[in-house]
C-alpha cells in the first residue's frame, strides 16, 4: 500500500527568539503552518519541532528526525514560517536550501520569505541568510560583551552562586553568604586539614543527612530534579567534595572567564588557561580565610595519588553490575591470596545504600569463560544449521516475524484511513459543511493519533528489522567462531571479538554462588545454552 509522503511543518525557537515583541511560540508557528498547508490543500501534515534550540546549530533533535525521514524517503515538502527558523548560519542554511532538498527531491517553502524551491522563488534567499547570521553573531557580540563587562567589574554573572552563598535580593550580581551552607563548607575545609579523606568527608556528610548541592537547589528552587537526586539527596560525591575544596570563591573573589565558547555557533564549553581567567579579590564575605585555603591547596597536592602502575584487565568496561547497570572495577591487592578482584564501581563510591558489592575475582571470571568460548567453538564446528537451531531454539523467529507483520499492517492501514478521513475532513471545512472550530478540535485529534501510529510503526518495523537480521548475524558469528581452535587463554583480542557485556547478578542463596550472564556479539544472549550446564556460568566466591 503505497502512502502519500508527508507535508513536514518544522517549527524551531530558540531562547533568544523567545526576547521578540512579536510571538514566535511553538503553537503561534504550528497554527500558522497548518492553516497555509490546509490552505493550498496539503494534507498529509506532520510536525517536527525544536524547543529552545539555536538556529545557528542544526543539530537538533527535531530537525535530525526530520533529516532521517527525508533520506528514507517519506518527505514532499519542508515548510517554515520563515529563513530563519530553519536556521542562522547563512552557509549551512543555503546548502539545505540549494543541495540538500532539490538532491532528496523536497520542496521547501519559506512562507513569510516568500521562498518556494518549486517556483524557483529563491532569489533574496541568500541575502536574507546572510542577515539572520549577522543577527545571531550580534546577538551574541552584545550578550559576551556584557558578561566580560561584568566580569571586570568584578560582578557575578553564573547561573547560580558555589555552595555556601546565595545570590543579594537586592543585586543578583553579588552574592552573599549562606549561614547553614557556610558551615558545610567550613566543615568540608576542616576535616580535610585534620587528615579525613574526600571519600571520609562525603561519608561523614551522608551520616550526617546534609542534602547535596544538587539536593539543595532541587528542594529550595525545583531545579536539577532527576530520580539520583530524589532517591539519593544525602549522597556526597567524592568529586563534588574536590569541587568546594579547590573553589577560590570561598575566599572572597570572584572568578570569571574560565570557560568559553570557541565561536557564537557552538554551544560547547572549553575551559580557558588560568591565566585567561578574570579573577577579583574581595568582592564578598569569605568562608574561608587565605591561609587555610593555601593549606588546602597544598594538602591536596601532596595527596595526589602517585601513577598506578599499568596491569592488563582484558575485561575493561565489559562487565556490568546487574542491579545498577554500572562498570565493575578491577582492583589489585597483593596482599590477597586472589589479588584481582571486581567490585560494582557504584557501591565502591556510594556503600550499599545505592547497591552491592557484586564481588567477583579476574581469576575465576577468566577461567570459567575460557570453557564456556571453547563449548561454543566446538558447537560452531558442528556447523551452521546446528549453530543457528541452537540459538534459535526459544526464539520462534518465523512465527514471531508472522504476528509483527499482521500488527504492523493493521497499523498501516489505520494510518491510511486516518489521511482519508482528514481530506474528507478538509473538503467539509472548504464546503463550509463544518464550522472552523470544529474542524481545527478534530484535525487536531487526527494528528495526534496520526503521530501516534506512526511512532508505533516505527518501533514495529525496527523490531521485524532486527528479527530479519538475527538469521544472518548467527552467521557472522559463526564465520567469527570457526577462525579459532581451543582456547588455552583469553586475551583482549579475543574478549573485543566475542563478547559484548557481561552481566553481573549480586550474591543470592546460603551456597555463595554468582550468577553471570554473557552478552556474545551479533547475537547477544544465547538463552537455550546459558540454561545449560555446560554453559551456565555460575562462580563460587
Amino acid at each position: 500500500m503505497e502512502k502519500e509522503k508527508i507535508t513536514a511543518l518544522y517549527c524551531r525557537i530558540s531562547r533568544e527568539d523567545e526576547l521578540n515583541t512579536v510571538s514566535s511560540s511553538i503553537e503561534t508557528q504550528k497554527a500558522y503552518l497548518k492553516r497555509y498547508a490546509n490552505q493550498y490543500r496539503m494534507i498529509n501534515t506532520k510536525y517536527y519541532i525544536d524547543d529552545g534550540y539555536s538556529g545557528t546549530n542544526f543539530e537538533r533533535p527535531g530537525f535530525t528526525e526530520l533529516q532521517s525521514d527525508i533520506e528514507n524517503n517519506q518527505v514532499q515538502i519542508v515548510i517554515t514560517k520563515d529563513l530563519s527558523r530553519l536556521g542562522r548560519d547563512y552557509l549551512t542554511t543555503g546548502y539545505y536550501i540549494e543541495h540538500y532538498f532539490p538532491m532528496n527531491n523536497v520542496r521547501y517553502i519559506a512562507i513569510n520569505d516568500q521562498v518556494d524551491t518549486l517556483l524557483n522563488e529563491n532569489d533574496f534567499a541568500p541575502f536574507r541568510n546572510i542577515i539572520n547570521e549577522w543577527y545571531a553573531r550580534d546577538i551574541s557580540k552584545k550578550i559576551r560583551s556584557a558578561y566580560h563587562t561584568k566580569a571586570l567589574n568584578g560582578e557575578f554573572t553564573g547561573p547560580y552562586p558555589p555552595y555556601g552563598y546565595d545570590k543579594d535580593q537586592s543585586n543578583k550580581n553579588r552574592l552573599v553568604i549562606n549561614p547553614i551552607q557556610a558551615v558545610i563548607v567550613k566543615k568540608i575545609f576542616r576535616l580535610y586539614i585534620t587528615g579525613i579523606s574526600v571519600y571520609g568527608i562525603s561519608k561523614e556528610l551522608r551520616n550526617d543527612k546534609v542534602l547535596t548541592p544538587r539536593a539543595d537547589l532541587n528542594k529550595r528552587l525545583g531545579k536539577y530534579n532527576s530520580d539520583s537526586v530524589t532517591r539519593y539527596p544525602f549522597d556526597w560525591s567524592t568529586k563534588t567534595i574536590q569541587t568546594i575544596l579547590g573553589n577560590q570563591e570561598y575566599t572572597g573573589s570572584v572568578i570569571c572567564n574560565k570557560h568559553q565558547t570557541i565561536t557564537f555557533k557552538s554551544k560547547i564549553l572549553l575551559q580557558n588557561p588560568e591565566d585567561k581567567w578574570i579573577i577579583n579579590e574581595n568582592r564578598h564575605e569569605a568562608i574561608i580565610d587565605r591561609a587555610q585555603f593555601t593549606q588546602v591547596q597544598k594538602l591536596i597536592h601532596e595527596n595526589q595519588i602517585l601513577p598506578k602502575t599499568r596491569h592488563e584487565n582484558i575485561f575493561k568496561g565489559k562487565i556490568r553490575c546487574d542491579d545498577c547497570g554500572k562498570t565493575l572495577t578491577l582492583s589489585i591487592r597483593p596482599e590477597r591470596k586472589e589479588a584481582r578482584t571486581y567490585e560494582c564501581s557504584t557501591y565502591r563510591r556510594y556503600g550499599k545504600i545505592r547497591c552491592n558489592s557484586h564481588y567477583l575475582t579476574y581469576e575465576w571470571l577468566e577461567k570459567s569463560l575460557l570453557e564456556k568460548l571453547n563449548f561454543l567453538i566446538n558447537l560452531a564446528k558442528q556447523g551452521e544449521d546446528f549453530l543457528r537451531k541452537e540459538i534459535n531454539k526459544q526464539k520462534d523467529t518465523d512465527s514471531l516475524l508472522n504476528d509483527l507483520g499482521i500488527v504492523l499492517e493493521e497499523k498501516e492501514t489505520r494510518l491510511y484511513e486516518i489521511d482519508r478521513l482528514i481530506q474528507a475532513l478538509y473538503e467539509k471545512y472548504i464546503l463550509r459543511k463544518i464550522q472552523e472550530d470544529r474542524f481545527y478540535s478534530l484535525d487536531r485529534s487526527f494528528d495526534e493519533e496520526k503521530m501516534s501510529l506512526i511512532k508505533e510503526i516505527k518501533l514495529l518495523q525496527q523490531k521485524q528489522d532486527d528479527l530479519k537480521n538475527q538469521k544472518k548475524n548467527v552467521f557472522v558469528f559463526l564465520q567469527i567462531l570457526s577462525n579459532y581452535e581451543n582456547l588455552s587463554e583469553i586475551n583482549l583480542v579475543v574478549v573485543n571479538e566475542l563478547i559484548d557485556k557481561i552481566v553481573i547478578s549480586r550474591q543470592k542463596g546460603t551456597n555463595h554462588f554468582r550468577s553471570i550472564e554473557v552478552f556474545f556479539k551479533y547475537v547477544g544472549k544465547i538463552y537455550c545454552l546459558l540454561m545449560d550446564t555446560l554453559l551456565q556460568l555460575c562462580i563460587q566466591t
